[in-house]
């Protein structure tokens, strides 16, 4: 039986509509076979996800909420109620105007990283780091964007119950995934003909990671990409980081066990802060 997984890059641009990425793939019996490559823009990821029929995993590039430490401050400065619930988070911030949030952020002054951040091999961002590459817009439209997401279709994780028939939505961070499938995380990104070579190698390595690894990655889906696509992808380091989101979402589908459960973190925190899922486990085979 073959399923449909998605992933996306979405942008850090300020400007809005901007460059958001998604690829598309089937997952069956011989591996993941990439489908689409495309750029919809920011606007449309929404809609993009809402109308693939049937998916069983989306993956995205992008904090899917705050640190607790902020989370507090705007408490305190907005004299709102202590937050209970992801859930509250979002609404909070479809409510509220990017301007408003900025000041927010600029105020604070800080750059707290969540929990999970922390855990990452490789360094992830605060979500309100600020420069190179800032992550404050992708974080803000990316939270709004989750808020759209209809329940009764979606559930984001870890934060709303896998019901039944519900597309899991999780939040990847590409470098982490490459690190652990033993691929070159840095240096991709950027339009000099170096970085365009080491995303050649990214790809040409997904396509090969059985052949190359050995048993570690046997249970890892078999890539197929043609050829059109594949320049694509080559073509531009955000159409990469969509795809690698791609893999991680088929990897979560076929081998749930490879990622460890936030939950046994023992941080309840991540019930507000969010999870970046990773195949950890990959690394202790």
């Amino acid at each position: 039986m073959s399923v449909l997984v998605a992933g996306a890059d979405f942008s850090g641009a300020a400007k809005i509509p901007n460059d958001t990425w998604l690829v598309t793939g089937t997952l069956g019996s011989l591996g993941l076979e990439i489908n689409s490559v495309k750029n919809p823009g920011s606007h449309a990821l929404t809609s993009e996800l809402k109308s693939l029929p049937e998916l069983k995993c989306a993956a995205l590039d992008f904090p899917f909420s705050l640190p607790t430490e902020f989370l507090r401050f705007t408490e305190r400065k907005l004299e709102i109620p202590e937050y209970q619930q992801w859930q509250q988070v979002a609404e909070q911030l479809v409510f509220m105007s990017w301007e408003q949030f900025e000041a927010l952020v600029l105020e604070y002054d800080i750059e707290p990283k969540r929990f999970t951040d922390k855990k990452t091999a490789r360094a992830a961002q605060s979500p309100l780091h600020r420069v190179n590459p800032s992550m404050i817009q992708m974080t803000y439209h990316g939270i709004r964007l989750l808020a759209m997401l209809d329940p009764a279709k979606f559930c984001v994780l870890p934060f709303q119950d896998r019901s039944p028939g519900a597309t899991p939505v999780i939040e990847v961070y590409p470098r982490e995934i490459l690190y652990l499938l033993g691929l070159p995380d840095r240096g991709y990104k950027g339009k000099d003909a170096k970085n365009h070579e080491q995303r050649r190698e990214i790809v040409d390595g997904l396509l090969n990671l059985r052949e190359r690894g050995g048993e570690t990655y046997q249970t890892c889906p078999r890539l197929t990409l043609d050829k059109s696509l594949k320049g694509v992808i080559v073509a531009n380091d955000h159409a990469l980081d969509a795809l690698i989101a791609c893999y991680a979402a088929a990897l979560f589908v076929a081998s749930a066990e490879l990622f460890p459960d936030p939950l046994d973190a023992d941080n309840l925190n991540v019930l507000l802060e969010g999870w970046i899922f990773a195949p950890s486990k990959l690394r202790s085979h």
